[in-house]
């Protein structure tokens, strides 16, 4: 999904906000419903194939260091492919201990992969025994410069070369082949296909958490049936006004729905990352008045749209109905007006911390120290 593009969500979020709020939410462990909101967020949008690649990323990214096993339960989830499957996935997630070493490590390597130190002269005995390709590699690792072994990967990957690779890894880290072999096999498997980004978590498995073969297997717990159903009853409730007075009484309020389908806001620490709103100077604009324009293309809403005859206007970001009456049966049911929200309403979707840079959302996370300080105008790429 292009990252640079204003995409709006079931509520009217912004998309790539409710994954980094979600990501936060569940690295800080304060509230398992917050996390059950956002990831229902993206889920009930329609995003079911990014919310399981949101998923796999972000276990790689965090915990797969102190949770290799739970890899297979992972896998079994989602093999089944709900919201239920995904739900339980995060409940257990939500549990686990995480670590930011893969995550800071491969943020150098995607923006700035500039490694300054060259050795030069005799190699050491053990290198020889490695392929000269990963000697890099292997010689950072050593000398825990770990960023610069993460820039160091080849840049492409053959079954035969991988092969090395391994060999190399088991080698190095003298990791007998009954514990080695168990781990690897899905390293190459089709549910995840981001092949480098397992790897260096493999390879940070063994550096970070050498002992990991000592692990108990974890008992996993599924979403409850009570779980699920408030997550989808927040989604499906019907919305009307409860004054007994009002002309509209009991009937359907859609402009009514952001007001109490909203639970949470939207983390102010999102500024921490590059955002899809940075290329727009006036994202109240965006939000209030083109609404229609930038919630198109989410499945939930193309869905929606299609079934009305409509022109749209990318000049003006506009959406133009074919006639009046087509116009008032979409409002009538998706009238949502976030411009006529309350300003707490409209801040659940908007209230940023513009000044912001990495280092403020990483120790609102994490307690342990990086293993790279960025600069401090640094902000992290998701």
């Amino acid at each position: 999904m292009d990252m640079t593009k204003l995409i709006l969500t079931r509520f009217l979020y912004i998309y790539d906000e409710v994954c980094i709020s979600f990501i936060t939410s569940l690295l800080k462990k304060q509230s398992l419903d917050e996390c059950y909101f956002w990831m229902s967020e993206l889920y009930l949008s329609g995003f079911h194939a990014q919310s399981w690649d949101l998923i796999w990323f972000i276990y790689y990214d965090f915990y797969y260091i102190h949770n290799p096993l739970f890899e297979e339960y992972l896998s079994k989830k989602y093999s089944v492919n709900d919201l239920k499957s995904i739900i339980s996935v995060v409940k257990n997630m939500f549990k686990m201990k995480s670590s930011s070493h893969v995550f800071i490590t491969r943020q150098y390597n995607s923006q700035i992969k500039e490694i300054t130190t060259i050795y030069r002269g005799k190699k050491p005995n053990w290198l020889l025994k490695i392929p000269s390709k990963y000697h890099a590699l292997f010689r950072f690792i050593d000398k825990q410069l770990y960023h610069f072994a993460v820039s160091s990967f080849p840049d492409t990957y053959s079954s035969s070369s991988s092969d090395e690779l391994f060999h190399a890894i088991k080698m190095y880290f003298n990791i007998p082949e009954e514990q080695f072999t168990p781990l690897m096999q899905p390293i190459f498997n089709n549910t995840y296909n981001n092949h480098f980004h397992k790897l260096w978590s493999f390879i940070c498995l063994f550096i970070f958490n050498p002992s990991y073969h000592n692990t108990r297997q974890r008992i996993y717990i599924n979403c409850s049936k009570s779980e699920y159903n408030d997550i989808m009853n927040h989604h499906n409730i019907f919305i009307s006004t409860s004054s007994p007075s009002s002309p509209k009484y009991n009937s359907y309020q859609p402009d009514k729905v952001l007001q109490y389908k909203r639970k949470f806001a939207i983390s102010p620490l999102c500024s921490s990352f590059y955002l899809s709103r940075d290329s727009y100077q006036d994202i109240l604009n965006e939000l209030g008045h083109k609404w229609e324009y930038h919630a198109y293309h989410t499945p939930i809403w193309l869905e929606r749209f299609n079934q009305y005859n409509i022109n749209i206007h990318d000049d003006t970001k506009q959406i133009e109905f074919s006639c009046d009456d087509e116009a008032e049966q979409f409002y009538s049911k998706y009238g949502y007006e976030p411009d006529e929200q309350s300003i707490e309403t409209q801040h659940k979707a908007c209230n940023i911390i513009y000044d912001n840079n990495w280092k403020q959302w990483y120790e609102y996370v994490f307690q342990e120290s990086p293993l790279f300080n960025y600069n401090i105008d640094f902000k992290f790429v998701y």
